[in-house]
């Protein structure tokens, strides 16, 4: 199998498979080599520029959209979720935490790994990682250039043959099984592999390239043609080098050019409905957002932007273009990394709250509901924000005209002594004990003190309590 294997020698059906495999390989050498549009065998007008998964890396709109795609995914943080009687809690003890949010391999810090994995998932339609397992515990995951493997369903089983030419990464190279390989994919026909993007879109990215190459040669020849010379005169080749040699040289000097020999100067303008150049590149960056599915403005494509609409589109990014790729790269790492019956009581989660979070006017408006509607904590907004719990803001607030609902007498007393401070809950006990007030006597005192409710007091004063009467 491959090298993390538990045994030495490969079974022969692993050596036929892997036979099988050379031979495939063999047949189709192009393997891991994306074959450029042309204009004839797939119908696919290349605008005289080949496309391939490099150069269309030099299209500044694709680059800047799969590094705004995979920065993104990286920097999300991620977890090993462990259900508990309290709900989902971290789980720092499972090895598969390590592996996601802390080193995924000695060579690789978590932020590269991931943006490394999600650049090939956008740019190859595929990423792959080998998963290395040591006594049934996985202890590191190395990436593997989409280029680099071959995948192969062979009688229900999914195998993947790897050949690493990479200085110093050769040793990965391995005949690997399903459980042993990390594989995303984004848009698949067949469950088995991802389809590249690049070839899928080559028309319209060989538009882009084909356009930045005729706005380069554009600009280097000035622009355009600017003028001709015209005369209704016979011009000898002495007298045409004699004109040339006046006028080129009245030109470096800023002179103005003597005409001779009847000619006349034209100056032409280029039709700009034909060259478009502006529109041409609009347009361009608009089939890549659509390719990456981004947000135009993303890619400084604002034509239709407006401030009321980008916060909008923003939270649509998150929710459209990233939550699905991250749904991907969840469900594969719980299916490879969780064993057994793990799968039930484990999850893997990366965190998107951070993105979906609004302005800072709209957060402080809803953390000051969700406190005083009491399905939040002060210290669990904190924690949202980036900052440190604080002692005393763990109890749950409720609005004062509003009891609380509970059995929990310590609680209740708690979020009391909480709303009425030190000084109030001392003058609270000092009426309650006060032998000489009836309790109707107590009630006046401390609705009007602290402006209890009626059933506040129904609380502190329940049917059957003992207290002096009213006379």
């Amino acid at each position: 199998m491959g090298i993390f294997a538990q045994k030495d020698a490969m079974p022969p059906v692993f050596k036929r498979l892997q036979d099988w495999i050379s031979q495939r390989r063999g047949a189709d050498s192009s393997i891991g080599i994306i074959p450029p549009p042309s204009g004839g065998g797939f119908g696919i007008p290349s605008f005289g520029v080949a496309v391939n998964n490099h150069n269309a890396l030099n299209i500044t709109a694709l680059y800047a959209g799969i590094r705004i795609r995979s920065e993104n995914i990286a920097s999300f943080p991620k977890a090993v979720k462990v259900k508990t009687e309290n709900g989902w809690e971290d789980a720092p003890e499972h090895p598969a935490y390590k592996l996601i949010n802390q080193r995924p391999n000695p060579y690789t810090n978590k932020f590269d790994f991931w943006n490394c994995i999600n650049t090939w998932l956008d740019g190859w339609g595929n990423a792959y990682a080998l998963i290395e397992w040591r006594g049934g515990i996985p202890v590191a995951l190395h990436q593997i250039h989409p280029s680099f493997v071959k995948v192969v369903v062979n009688n229900g089983h999914k195998w993947y043959d790897v050949r690493v030419t990479t200085q110093g990464l050769q040793w990965l190279s391995g005949l690997y099984k399903d459980e042993e390989m990390l594989h995303f994919m984004l848009l698949t026909l067949d469950g088995v592999k991802g389809e590249n993007p690049i070839v899928r879109n080559a028309m319209a990215l060989g538009k882009s390239l084909a356009t930045e190459k005729f706005a380069s040669e554009f600009y280097v020849k000035g622009g355009q043609v600017k003028g001709v010379m015209e005369t209704d005169n016979h011009l000898g080749d002495d007298e045409y080098q004699a004109f040339i040699n006046h006028f080129g040289k009245a030109g470096q000097n800023f002179d103005t050019p003597l005409l001779e020999y009847g000619i006349k100067y034209k100056q032409l303008s280029i039709d700009p409905v034909a060259a478009q150049l502006i529109q041409s590149e609009v347009f361009s960056v608009q089939d890549i957002a659509r390719i990456l599915n981004l947000p135009p403005h993303l890619l400084s494509e604002l034509s239709h932007a407006t401030y009321s609409n980008i916060e909008e589109q923003n939270i649509q990014f998150v929710q459209l273009s990233l939550r699905p790729t991250v749904k991907r790269l969840e469900d594969e790492l719980e299916n490879k990394l969780l064993l057994g019956d793990e799968i039930d009581r484990y999850s893997i989660k990366f965190n998107l709250d951070g993105l979906l979070r609004g302005n800072t006017k709209d957060r402080a408006a809803f953390y000051h509901n969700a406190i005083l509607d009491g399905y939040m904590s002060r210290n669990e907004v904190r924690q949202l924000e980036g900052m440190s719990s604080t002692d005393g803001l763990d109890i749950m607030l409720y609005p004062q005209n509003e009891s609380m609902v509970s059995t929990d007498n310590e609680a209740n007393e708690l979020l009391l002594a909480q709303r009425l401070g030190v000084g109030g809950t001392q003058a609270l006990v000092s009426i309650l004990q006060d032998e000489n007030l009836t309790d109707e006597q107590k009630k006046g005192i401390l609705k009007l003190l602290f402006s209890f409710t009626d059933e506040e007091l129904a609380e502190l004063f329940p049917k059957g309590s003992k207290g002096k009467k009213d006379d």
